[in-house]
């Protein structure tokens, strides 16, 4: 259940985030590229150091982020303290860590466009609006349909950051199907039930993409 909330709540927000940092760092603006190199940084950084530093961001006494949500008013929730909020922290966690990862790759596919489309709709007298949804979204559809494969299989394989942050607490809020396979594994040292879980672990991504593959009619490939 708890990896189910993670995949369903995490991987739209991703893709939104990494879509709208794609789309607005392949304008023209200055620093443009500084820009790219600091929004990808998190994904080269190492994840025992991002977890480090999410937990101190999240501490609810002396976190930044409380910090700056009591300057607007609002009183902070425990984050990573409390069962109702700590799987929140853990998704905004990954969003931060992961947009950089999915924007570079949905970065390259705007760059695949050709200008052509776009001034070819705009004789025809399309607005922006326009050019996005039946020129950017259709020819970016490789692209998106790639990040939604690997957010979906990367997801349901988190591991690291829930078992440095949260270590699967509390009361098991934030314990996630591979954090349980480990338990079971090198905790409790039931090595059959371990390798039983990461059979069906692995049966149900083979699934999920399978899926993914033959309900991607949306894709539009060549152009």
């Amino acid at each position: 259940m708890n990896t189910a909330y993670l995949a369903l709540v995490y991987i739209p927000l991703v893709m939104l985030a990494s879509l709208g940092l794609a789309l607005l760092l392949n304008r023209q603006f200055p620093l443009r590229n500084l820009y790219r190199a600091l929004y990808f940084t998190p994904v080269v950084t190492s994840i025992v150091a991002i977890s480090l530093l999410w937990q101190w961001l999240l501490e609810p006494e002396f976190g930044l982020i409380n910090y700056w949500l009591s300057l607007v008013g609002i009183r902070g929730p425990l984050w990573l303290a409390s069962p109702e909020w700590a799987m929140p922290g853990i998704i905004l966690m990954r969003v931060w860590w992961g947009a950089g990862f999915y924007m570079v790759i949905l970065l390259a596919g705007l760059q695949a466009i050709s200008p052509v489309f776009y001034e070819a709709a705009k004789i025809d007298g399309a607005n922006g609006w326009q050019c996005f949804r039946f020129v950017t979204l259709p020819l970016l559809s490789p692209a998106l349909f790639l990040v939604f494969v690997m957010a979906t299989i990367l997801t349901l394989q988190e591991f690291e950051q829930i078992y440095m942050m949260t270590a699967g607490g509390p009361a098991d809020a934030t314990n996630v199907m591979v954090l349980h396979i480990y338990r079971q594994a090198f905790r409790y040292f039931r090595m059959g039930d371990a390798a039983a879980l990461s059979v069906f672990l692995f049966a149900i991504l083979a699934l999920l993409t399978y899926f993914q593959f033959r309900s991607s009619k949306w894709v539009h490939y060549g152009h």
